[in-house]
C-alpha cells in the first residue's frame, strides 16, 4: 500500500472513538499516522455534519469467495452437513461461474467488498497469495498466520499448527454448527495439545460454559460471525457466555458463499443479537478485532494509524447501510468516498449514493465486472454501478 505523500486534514466532523461520540475537531494526518498538527503540503476535507471513527477490522473472511453467491439449502446442523450438500452438487452451476474469475481477481474483488463496507484490515482464511501485497490491493491483509478449516475437514490437523513461533495466530473453524459433533471439537483440540494462547477459534456456535472456561484458561480467542451463522445454522456463538468467562472476541464477516454481504451487514447482524451496546459494537468491530486478529487498527489520537471512516450517520452505519459511508482513509490516503472528497477517483454508485474509488482500484474493479457478466448476480455487487 502506498502511504499518502501529502498530508490530510478532516475538518469539523464529530468523533466516534471507543463507541462514544466526542466534539467536532480537526484530525490531521501525515506519514500514515494521525498527527498533532498539520504537516506541510496538506489537503483539507470539510466533513462538517459527519462523524469520523476508526475503520473496521474484519477478523475473518475468505476473500477468494467474493464471486460466489450463497451456497446450499440452509438451515444445517453443522458445517459438515453444509459441506456434504454443496459437494453433492447443490449450486454447482453458480460455483462454476464463480470460479471462472481468476484467483487473483477474486481476491481483489474480496478486498473491494471490504473497502466499500468501511473495512481497511482483513484476515484471509485460506493460503496467503502474493497478489495480496500488491500496491493497488484495496485493504491490508494479515500476512503471518497459520490456519485450518474445521477439524473434520482438515487432513493432518496437527501439522497445520506450527509451534515454532507462538506469536503467529492459528485460525481454525471450530464448533461451526449446533450438533454434538461440533461441540466435541474443542475437547478434541485439548486432547491433541492444540489449545494454546495463539489459537483463534472462528464461529464457536456449539460452545457452552465449560468450553468458554477452557478457552479463557488457554487465553485463546473467538471470532464471532453472526450473519453467516444465522443464515446457515439458525444460531450463533453464545457471546454473552464467552464474555462472562473472559474470552476475547472479534467480529468477522465470513464470505458471500455463506450468505453474507460484507463486514457492515455483519455488524448490523451483530447488533440484532442484542448482546452488545452500540458503543461496545463499535469497539468490537475496530480495536478489539484488531487485537484478536493481530492487525493494526486505526485511531483518532496523535500517533494512531490513520485508518479512518467518515459516515453520515452512526445509526445508519449500525443498520449496515453502505450508502452512509462518505470516506474511507487508509494510512492517510483516501481510497473511497464522496466524489467531491476524492482526487481523480473512478466513479461508482453504491446503493444510490454517488461515490468514487481510488482510480487504480476502481478502474480494475469496473473492468472485472464488465468482463464477467455472472458477477452481476452476486448479491454484494447488486446496487453497485460502475
Amino acid at each position: 500500500m502506498r502511504i499518502a505523500t501529502r498530508g490530510l486534514v478532516l475538518r469539523g466532523g464529530a468523533r466516534l472513538a471507543k463507541g462514544s461520540s466526542g466534539p467536532a475537531g480537526d484530525i490531521h494526518m501525515g506519514g500514515g499516522r494521525v498527527t498533532p498538527l498539520a504537516v506541510p503540503e496538506t489537503d483539507a476535507v470539510d466533513i462538517s455534519g459527519h462523524t469520523v471513527l476508526p475503520a473496521l477490522v474484519n477478523a475473518h473472511d475468505h476473500l477468494d469467495f467474493s464471486t460466489f453467491p450463497p451456497l446450499g439449502r440452509p438451515p444445517y446442523a453443522s458445517v459438515y452437513d453444509w459441506s456434504d450438500d454443496v459437494a453433492g452438487g447443490v449450486g454447482d452451476a453458480d460455483a462454476q461461474a464463480a470460479l471462472l474469475v481468476p484467483p487473483a481477481d477474486r481476491l481483489f474483488l474480496g478486498g473491494v467488498r471490504n473497502l466499500l463496507a468501511g473495512a481497511t484490515s482483513v484476515v484471509h482464511h485460506n493460503p496467503f497469495h502474493r497478489s495480496l501485497t500488491r500496491p493497488d490491493f484495496p485493504v491490508r491483509v494479515l500476512e503471518r498466520y497459520q490456519f485450518a478449516h474445521s477439524p473434520g475437514l482438515t487432513a493432518r490437523l496437527r501439522k497445520t499448527y506450527r509451534s515454532t513461533d507462538r506469536r503467529i495466530p492459528w485460525f481454525i473453524h471450530l464448533a461451526e454448527g449446533v450438533d454434538a459433533r461440533c461441540r466435541a471439537e474443542l475437547s478434541a483440540l485439548v486432547e491433541a495439545n492444540l489449545m494454546r494462547h495463539n489459537v483463534v477459534a472462528v464461529h464457536g456456535i456449539a460452545l457452552g460454559a465449560e468450553e468458554a472456561r477452557a478457552l479463557a484458561e488457554a487465553e485463546a480467542c473467538v471470532v464471532w460471525c453472526p450473519e453467516s451463522n444465522r443464515h446457515l445454522y439458525g444460531a450463533t456463538a453464545p457471546v454473552a457466555v464467552l464474555r462472562a468467562a473472559g474470552v476475547r472476541l472479534a467480529l468477522g464477516s465470513d464470505s458471500p458463499a455463506s450468505g453474507v454481504r460484507d463486514p457492515l451487514s455483519n455488524l448490523a447482524a451483530a447488533r440484532r443479537e442484542g448482546a452488545f451496546s452500540d458503543d461496545e459494537l463499535i469497539d468490537l468491530a475496530t480495536r478489539a478485532s484488531g487485537e484478536v486478529a493481530r492487525l493494526p487498527a486505526g485511531g483518532l489520537e496523535p500517533g494512531d494509524l490513520a485508518d479512518l471512516v467518515v459516515v453520515e450517520s452512526k445509526e445508519a452505519l449500525l443498520r449496515g447501510e453502505r450508502a452512509t459511508i462518505a470516506l474511507v482513509v487508509r494510512e492517510g490516503r483516501r481510497l473511497y468516498g464522496r466524489r467531491d472528497w476524492m482526487v481523480g477517483g473512478a466513479r461508482v454508485v453504491v446503493d444510490g449514493a454517488e461515490r468514487a474509488l481510488d482510480y487504480d482500484i476502481g478502474a480494475r474493479a469496473g473492468a472485472l465486472v464488465k468482463r464477467h457478466p455472472s458477477l452481476r448476480q452476486v448479491p454484494w455487487l447488486r446496487g453497485i454501478e460502475w
